[in-house]
């Protein structure tokens, strides 16, 4: 079926149970994905459409049966299949079995042994390991997808990520085949095929929507202000930010065409993105990695380009142009505009290598001001034909901004952001859009040069042994700005120390939060406060994030094991202890409380 090999899994029993090594690598779930969204695009049938989807599941996942179903106000309904069950499949309720929970609970899920959860499975059904994920259109859920496996633990959790980004594209898809089937039966239903038409694209544009960054909130004194338009229901345009502790990488995006198949690669570039990001890769390694994966999967004459920031904890920044509208950097001293530019060309026409792009550097200020967006803003026309330019759209920023902090020294990224768009619509009237919108305007706040002094201060009285000046100090550039990174894990700790831990639990979780920090000591502090705090599920929680982030943290396994202690799970608390020494076996720590639970436990069983 593919045009490409992908690394098959090898499954081989160890300590009684089946184990799965090998597998997709994650070059083969990009070209998977571009593959996907290739042969999405060019199907224009449902019943076509849900057998690509079927033979995919097959291939890529080496399943023994994948069943799709579409819920029809009562049932979830199987629709279609690769090969009947015994007993035969039925319609479920929601609710009922694991498509049923999927449905129900609007998440994916994956069981690797249903022989020990019955609860999921009709009597005599064979299936003893399935993923399956609901298929959402905005809130709604329209099915679900399972694939499944006559093996226990035959699935691991990269195949679930696979299977999610599949169904997102599969719902996507599934408006535009709609749209097309819909153009073929037009003529004799047109009044109500075109209401249906209609749906079904905006239905495209809820899921695309999706993948938008939500909710941006401040990271680190940065504020965000975004604005996101199709010319028609859904769009080739889209940005991204992805915050990684002590740094936020940001990405604006063109997709050339409009419609279904622009969107279909804004989905895969996405993905991708931020997989590059995750995996610490360079702003030219990932201008490299987007142009390579993309290139030979792309549709027929399309191509994109990108512009790509990373902005650190000090302010300083990285920035790297993929033939992309330039960015701004507006200097809040003295209203200066920097249009930034790097050497590098349009991703997915030519070969291209990190050598193809220029990386530069630049410095925000308190008050600065960076701007990046499409070129459907300053390439738009009015009724008298009369483009907007760049200057026209600099001047609407300038104007707006300036406006907005008449008699107000902090100026919100949100307002500016629906400012500039407000004069952006009364320039071009009653014309229409002539291409895709997308904005993202990045503000490092003014009022952190007020908050940082107040820190500095902090630390130094609590050097000093001098508590309520250190918590005063604090506090105060908490509240001139919460989301500086450094103060939220001051306050964490110092409210800790002191016994504190509920406003301990809060602090390290707005740290966490905001800067986007997946570490393992990041969630051990947090899960430490909820233990201290006498919230186990939640301590639980934090501490197993912290080793699935290093599994070698012994601090993380000691305290894991004495909250099931806590809950008078002894055995959970052991398998805890014994992972952990098989991790680290030089820990003393680790080998001393598992001997002494062990010894427990037998005298226990005796």
């Amino acid at each position: 079926m593919f045009q490409f090999n992908v690394a098959k899994r090898k499954v081989v029993r160890f300590r009684g149970q089946n184990k799965v090594i090998g597998g997709l690598t994650d070059k083969d779930k990009i070209a998977i994905l571009l593959y996907i969204s290739k042969e999405f695009a060019n199907v224009d049938k449902e019943d076509d459409l849900f057998q690509t989807v079927l033979n995919t599941c097959k291939e890529i996942f080496e399943a023994d049966n994948t069943t799709l179903r579409l819920y029809d106000g009562e049932f979830l309904v199987p629709v279609k299949f690769i090969k009947p069950t015994e007993p035969p499949r039925r319609n479920l309720k929601p609710g009922e079995g694991y498509s049923g929970t999927a449905f129900v609970n609007k998440n994916p899920l994956i069981i690797q042994d249903l022989t020990n959860s019955p609860q999921f499975i009709d009597e005599e059904e064979q299936t003893k390991c399935v993923m399956c994920i609901p298929l959402m259109q905005k809130d709604e859920v329209l099915g679900t997808l399972s694939v499944e496996s006559d093996m226990d633990n035959f699935f691991i959790t990269d195949d679930l990520e696979i299977l999610e980004a599949l169904g997102s594209q599969l719902t996507l898809a599934l408006s535009g085949v709609r749209l097309i089937e819909g153009l073929m039966t037009a003529r004799a239903r047109e009044a109500a095929i075109l209401a249906q038409l209609e749906w079904d694209m905006k239905m495209g544009r809820n899921v695309q929507s999706q993948i938008l960054p939500q909710d941006l909130s401040p990271w680190n004194g940065l504020y965000f202000g975004t604005y996101y338009e199709p010319m028609v229901e859904v769009s080739g345009d889209l940005y991204d930010v992805v915050r990684q502790g002590n740094s936020i990488t940001a990405i604006n995006i063109d997709v050339s065409g409009h419609g279904i198949p622009a969107a279909l690669v804004t989905m895969a570039i996405h993905h991708h993105f931020r997989r590059c990001v995750q995996s610490g890769l360079g702003l030219s390694e990932i201008m490299e990695e987007l142009g390579e994966s993309l290139r030979g999967q792309l549709p027929e004459s399309t191509y994109f380009t990108a512009f790509i920031v990373r902005i650190f904890s000090d302010y300083s920044y990285g920035y790297i142009n993929g033939g992309h509208q330039k960015m701004l950097h507006i200097h809040s001293d003295d209203l200066t505009i920097e249009e930034l530019d790097t050497k590098g060309v349009p991703l997915g026409i030519l070969e291209v290598r990190k050598a193809d792009y220029e990386e530069k550097q630049g410095k925000l200020s308190p008050g600065d001001l960076l701007v990046l967006l499409t070129d459907g803003f300053s390439e738009q026309k009015n009724i008298n034909r009369e483009e907007a330019g760049t200057e026209g759209v600099i001047d609407w920023i300038i104007q707006e901004k300036a406006k907005l902090e008449s008699g107000n020294q902090k100026l919100f990224m949100k307002d500016l952001s629906e400012k500039f768009v407000q004069r952006f619509k009364e320039f071009k009237g009653e014309a229409p859009n002539g291409d895709d919108l997308s904005l993202l305007m990045i503000q490092c706040n003014k009022t952190i040069r007020d908050a940082v002094p107040y820190i500095k201060q902090a630390k130094i009285a609590n050097s000093k042994r001098n508590d309520e000046e250190a918590y005063a100090l604090a506090l105060k550039a908490y509240s001139i700005d919460p989301s500086l990174k450094e103060n939220l894990l001051f306050l964490g700790k110092i409210h800790y120390r002191d016994a504190k831990y509920l406003e301990s639990i809060k602090y390290f979780s707005e740290y966490i939060e905001t800067t986007g920090e997946n570490t393992a000591i990041s969630h051990f502090l947090l899960g430490r406060a909820y233990y201290m705090g006498e919230k186990i599920p939640e301590a639980k929680r934090s501490l197993k994030k912290a080793l699935s982030c290093d599994h070698s943290f012994a601090k993380a396994s000691l305290l894991l094991a004495r909250c099931y202690l806590k809950e008078n799970a002894r055995p959970k608390a052991i398998k805890v202890l014994q992972q952990g020494v098989k991790s680290t076996p030089n820990n003393e720590s680790l080998k001393q409380s598992l001997s002494r639970l062990e010894d427990i436990n037998r005298k226990a069983v005796v």
